[in-house]
């Protein structure tokens, strides 16, 4: 009987599993990658037609393989011959979903006889466990029966913020998620617009607006006012914190951390390049800190972080900074307190941070940019409602994602570790913490992969696993 693996999402994540099982599986296996949108490859982040929405990060640092860092590079300079690409360049995102969709079709025309990719153009909104397999049910109808599957769902639409009259969020003034359109409703070219948070998607969405030469005042509004920094070429730090060596508690850690960033600016170090020399040891270090120190952490440092760790091209940085110079972006540190509807405008209510007085803005469109929405306990997706449901998964302590075994197999609400059912990327982010970006993903997917084909090796003497 061929082995089956059915993979819930065909953005970044669920297509790397792919990719790395149809290379690594030598005997028969069918895949079913299942993915809603016409495009596979693409999730959220690679989905923009937009040309000036790049990359978060060089492309030196985007390949889809740990071993081969310019795989990528090498595949842009061949596919545009015509572009001085180098490994500092950042490129337009929708250059990384082409790059996918190559790199799935070359692993699927090299595979092995037997193992076969089956492109499904739907959505899973069920699933039922027993112990030889699994059935998904999809939204048309159709079902699939399979051995295991990997939930590779990426990110959800973010909470609307708590208001005291939470009715103003079903007017058509409000955007409850950003990405929900392909280009925001605006009225008019030069009417004010009101951005909730202003992390990378409020960048993004000013970046669209900019292109969509929008001449009106963009107001945007975060808790505490802070600002993604711009991406710069460092000389690498040497690495000074490991998880045996760094303090246990949050308040220390971020002592430690500030202390090194002066100590490596006397020695004319960048304070990038000591946060990039923490990456390798991030995970390790959340993994030792206590339930409490990481509540700690998301309460106290978590914003702080964001902005320093999750970074933007230079380029676009500078178009943000020029537009708040001609004060066209004006940016605000507060809360929002209410909205009051009016026919042709919305008013904002916003108590702001460091006076605590109450401001009044007056705008046409509000947008929500705000974070993924993780807890998984309130997400209105029908298969996790359904997972929950079954008691096949369960939120982890700090309500980040899922719980997840270290080999990525999920844990069930009786703390059962799955043999059938994975995950990946964005569910792990409570367990793991650094665990969204390309790095930490393309790693994720080939240890699940071989994971899997583990699984079914030891109890199939008679096939094995290529490792080169």
């Amino acid at each position: 009987m061929t082995q089956s693996v059915a993979i819930v999402g065909g953005g970044f994540s669920g297509v790397m599993v792919a990719i790395h099982l149809l290379q690594k599986a030598t005997y028969p296996l069918a895949i079913y990658l299942i993915e809603h949108r016409p495009q596979f490859g693409e999730g959220i982040a690679y989905s923009t037609v937009s040309d000036q929405h790049l990359l978060n990060v060089p492309t030196g640092k985007m390949s889809a393989f740990s071993d081969q860092p310019n795989h990528f590079i090498h595949w842009l300079n061949t596919r545009y011959p015509e572009q001085l690409i180098t490994s500092e360049t950042f490129v337009p995102r929708r250059f990384y979903g082409e790059y996918l969709r190559s790199i799935l079709q070359n692993a699927e025309q090299k595979a092995a006889v037997g193992v076969r990719l089956y492109r499904v153009q739907d959505e899973a909104i069920a699933l039922e466990q027993t112990p030889d397999y699994l059935r998904i049910t999809l939204n048309s109808g159709k079902q699939l029966t399979v051995n295991q599957s990997v939930l590779a769902i990426g990110n959800f639409p973010p909470a609307n913020p708590s208001i005291s009259n939470p009715s103003f969020y079903h007017s058509s003034r409000y955007i409850p998620w950003a990405w929900s359109e392909s280009k925001l409703p605006l009225r008019s070219l030069t009417e004010p617009i009101l951005l909730i948070g202003s992390g990378l998607t409020a960048i993004d969405m000013i970046v669209s607006l900019k292109e969509q030469d929008y001449q009106g005042k963009i107001y945007v509004v975060s808790r505490r006012g802070l600002f993604p920094q711009a991406h710069a070429t460092v000389e690498p730090f040497p690495p000074f914190l490991t998880a045996k060596s760094a303090p246990i508690t949050v308040r220390q850690l971020y002592h430690k951390v500030r202390l090194e960033i002066e100590k490596a600016a006397q020695k004319g170090y960048d304070w990038r390049a000591v946060i990039d020399s923490l990456r390798p040891e991030t995970q390790s270090i959340w993994h030792h800190l206590s339930p409490q120190e990481k509540s700690r952490f998301l309460r106290h440092v978590q914003p702080y972080w964001d902005v320093c760790r999750h970074r933007v091209a230079p380029i676009i940085y500078q178009q943000i900074q020029d537009l708040f110079n001609q004060k066209q972006v004006i940016f605000h540190a507060g809360r929002i307190l209410d909205y009051f509807e009016n026919p042709d405008s919305v008013e904002v209510i916003i108590r702001e941070k460091h006076n605590q007085k109450l401001l009044n803005l007056r705008v046409s469109l509000v947008v929500n940019c705000t974070g993924s929405g993780v807890n998984y306990q309130t997400l209105k997706h029908p298969l996790l409602v359904n997972l929950l449901k079954m008691g096949l998964i369960r939120s982890d302590q700090l309500n980040l994602g899922l719980e997840v075994a270290e080999n990525g197999a999920l844990i069930d609400q009786q703390g059962n570790i799955s043999q059938q059912l994975y995950t990946l990327g964005s569910p792990c982010k409570g367990c793991r913490w650094e665990t969204t970006a390309v790095r930490e993903i393309r790693e994720q997917a080939e240890h699940l992969a071989t994971e899997l084909l583990n699984q079914y090796f030891s109890s199939s003497a008679q096939f094995f696993i290529k490792t080169d």
